[in-house]
This record gives structure tokens, sequence and C-alpha cells, in this order.
């Protein structure tokens, strides 16, 4: 049929819904990156948002060893199977905290035992790349959940001792959670509308972390660039989720990406 989707070029499957907000900025990313003239200069994608079935993955990762709790790489798996089913064969899950090994990689074991030719792309491993091939650094700092940070995933990339890696103390690590999940101000409460106090919080321990020496900083929870202006800080912020969005353009059709 005509109007059947061309899958000459690849359909791009976001998992979303981890957040919301973040899944849908991260779709986002990828059109805001293509050159497109018109509609169907654009690639294929389908983001899916099922955040009933995939419980919080910092939750997860902090509860004590002998609580019970569904890990999430079984509802992440579950809408891999669903864009898969839909023809994607590159996919990509919007969520840095799930990239822990204790979520991530279950996830990718689940699809390469069903989905050999589903291509996942880690968005961590690219953002680590893009700060060794682009950055000559060597302190780079690291905003996250409260999980992130106590599953050490992001220092596995940078394992090499050439780049360390500078994180909040423990009052500012609390403090970056909150801006993320209170819901008076925290950013999944407030998606739509963020808080000047979310903001606040951030901007503070961003210029915190160049105060203590810094030459960059990861946002490193797909809901901190949905508050954070990278503009108004004196050293690069890097949002992992838009340099993983420009790697899924290049992969599928360099020809669209665009120059930045």
């Amino acid at each position: 049929m005509e109007n059947e989707i061309n899958l000459n070029q690849p359909l791009i499957g976001v998992i979303g819904g981890v957040g919301p907000y973040a899944g849908l900025d991260f779709a986002r990313k990828i059109f805001a990156n293509t050159i497109a003239s018109k509609d169907q200069d654009h690639l294929n994608c389908i983001l899916i948002s099922c955040p009933s079935i995939i419980p919080d993955r910092t939750g997860y990762l902090l509860k004590e060893e002998n609580e019970k709790a569904e890990n999430p790489a079984f509802g992440m798996f579950q809408c891999a199977l669903r864009v898969y089913v839909a023809g994607a064969r590159y996919v990509v899950v919007a969520c840095n905290t799930a990239h822990s090994g204790k979520i991530f990689s279950l996830f990718c074991a689940m699809a390469d035992e069903s989905l050999p030719d589903l291509r996942i792309i880690n968005m961590l491993e690219t953002c680590a790349e893009y700060v060794k091939e682009s950055l000559s650094i060597n302190c780079l700092g690291l905003l996250a959940t409260k999980g992130t940070h106590k599953s050490k995933v992001y220092h596995e990339y940078f394992h090499d001792g050439k780049i360390n890696l500078l994180e909040p103390d423990e009052q500012g690590q609390e403090m970056v959670h909150n801006a993320i999940y209170c819901e008076e101000y925290g950013i999944k409460a407030h998606s739509h509308d963020i808080k000047n106090k979310a903001r606040e919080i951030l901007a503070s321990e961003i210029n915190s972390l160049i105060d203590r020496g810094a030459q960059a900083v990861i946002l490193g929870c797909t809901e901190l660039p949905l508050a954070i202006e990278p503009e108004h800080f004196s050293i690069p912020v890097i949002d992992p989720a838009m340099i993983t969005a420009r790697k899924l353009i290049q992969l599928v059709a360099p020809e669209k990406l665009k120059h930045l």
C-alpha cells in the first residue's frame, strides 16, 4: 500500500513515560535537529509513553535489599516490544536512571533474546563518547537523580581516570532530587509549568559544581533540560538526550542532521 511506512528509512522508537514530558522532549529534539522543509522530510519516529507499566527507576534503585519491587526493565521491554511490532529497529529509553546496570542490563538481555535485530542506543554511552571526543576537559560535573548517583552508572563510562566526575554533596543531591520529585515544585509534578524554585535549585547546584572546578556539567536526568537553559552558564551544560537524538539522526539519515 502506498501509505505504509517506508521501512527503507528505519523507524526510530522512543520509550518515554519516564517521565512523560521527558519522552515528549526527546522526540521534539529529533525533529528540531532534522533538516526538513516540509512534513515529509522528517524522520519516521514513534513515541510510546506507558508510565503505568514502568515503576519509578530511582525508587527501585534506592529500595532496601529486603524490599520487594518490580524491576522497571520489564515495563521497558513491553514498550520496546510494542514499538518493534510497529516497525522500529532503533530504540532509545528517554531516562538516564533507567540505564543503571540493575535495570538496563536486564532490559537489553530480554531484547537481545526476543528482538535480536533491534538496536538499542545507550544514551549514557553516547554522552560519554561525545564528552571524550569533543571536549578537552579533566573535570566533569554531574547533576542527576539519587538513583543515578547511587548506582554510579556514569562512572562506568569514565573509569579510565582521564576525566574526574564531580557530583553534588549529599545535601546537594537531596536538593536536586526535590527539584525533580517534589509534588509542590518538582519538575515531574509541574513539567508543563516549571516552577522557579526548581530552576533556582538546579542553577545553584550547577554553579556550585563550577566553583568546585567542573569544566562542563552533564544534565544526567531527562527532566533537567526542561528547567535548565545552558546558555546561562559559563561552561558547557550537556544534555545527553540532545546528543543521543542527534546520533539517531546520524544513524538513520546522516544527510538530514542539522549542523550546530
